[in-house]
């Protein structure tokens, strides 16, 4: 009897030890999801916040861009505006964020939409400004026809180094031709002859805007200042980015006059003084996260503005 119930105690001491043990397990797995999930809230919580932030930002944008051209009689863009400024903000004493915004202009690159006009023929003009840029880059001029033929809306390849969806189609994995304008430059990383080391080369440079925008000689870097007159070397269009007065040309004539240009043939096609299309770039920093976002603003020449593309991250 007596053994009978030591073992009626050691079993019944056992099963109090399971049950603690059980008891002691669901406690800390409660504890550890509460954690978890208070993490998280907080991480959200935050990030919903860097965001309004960056909507902020791009407000901010919209109404400088939109004073500018209300402001003015005769608008010009040029990069001594408040709006060329890079803008680091103080830090906020109720929140740990770090705010930084900077605005770039898009219609001082290359837009690789210029090379097909909209009935599907080639703009001439934009065709040799591209094969400038591609010369001076150190790549194939002949890979201006795959671009084209990416563009465009029929599917017959351009002689000699086009390519439609019969290329296309073979590779692996297969795609098929976009046959439309580009939404973003990256699109040239699927282009027959690119890569990504060619893209990088060339992104600095160019951009993906609906058809039809002009060069801002106000805005554009030596690099673009340079294909637009065949036989300008690096120095060359570096002077040309150094005359340009502190107000900006308030003109393409006005432009067209540096000395720099004299004795050669500028096609004022395509150019302006003035922009419509805006790159934002803004980095947040709240508590832990962290947000990089670019945004795409178009201005009206009515002087009113709205945001056209947004992306996480930077697309390099």
């Amino acid at each position: 009897m007596n053994s009978l119930r030591h073992q009626q105690s050691g079993a019944a001491l056992i099963t109090a030890l399971l049950i603690v043990f059980m008891a002691s397990l669901v406690a800390t797995q409660l504890a550890s999801r509460a954690v978890f999930d208070n993490a998280r809230s907080s991480a959200l919580l935050e990030r919903d916040q860097a965001w309004q932030f960056v909507l902020a930002g791009e407000a901010w944008a919209i109404e400088v861009l939109n004073e500018m051209r209300r402001d003015t009689t005769n608008p010009v863009d040029h990069l001594n505006q408040l709006w060329a400024q890079p803008i680091q903000l103080p830090p906020f004493e109720e929140l740990p964020v770090q705010l930084s915004f900077q605005m770039e202009d898009l219609e001082g690159r290359f837009n690789l939409n210029n090379l097909v006009n909209p009935d599907g023929s080639a703009n001439q003009q934009a065709v040799d400004r591209f094969r400038r840029l591609l010369r001076y880059n150190g790549l194939d001029e002949n890979l201006v026809f795959a671009v084209k033929d990416w563009i465009d809306a029929d599917i017959q390849p351009r002689f000699p180094d086009g390519a439609e969806d019969d290329y296309y189609s073979r590779l692996d994995p297969p795609y098929r031709t976009a046959n439309r304008p580009m939404v973003s430059a990256t699109e040239l990383r699927l282009i027959r002859g690119f890569d990504d080391e060619t893209y990088r080369q060339l992104a600095p440079w160019v951009t993906a805007l609906p058809r039809g925008t002009r060069i801002n000689v106000n805005t554009a870097p030596p690099e673009v200042l340079r294909i637009l007159a065949e036989g300008l070397g690096e120095a060359d269009a570096e002077r040309l980015a150094e005359n340009r007065p502190d107000d900006g040309f308030d003109g393409v004539d006005a432009f067209a006059q540096d000395p720099v240009l004299a004795g050669r043939e500028l096609p004022q096609e395509g150019l302006a003084v003035t922009s419509n299309h805006f790159l934002v770039r803004s980095q947040v920093a709240l508590g832990r996260s962290r947000l990089l976002t670019e945004s795409v603003i178009h201005r009206s020449d009515a002087g009113t503005a709205r945001v056209l593309l947004r992306r996480q991250g930077f697309v390099e």
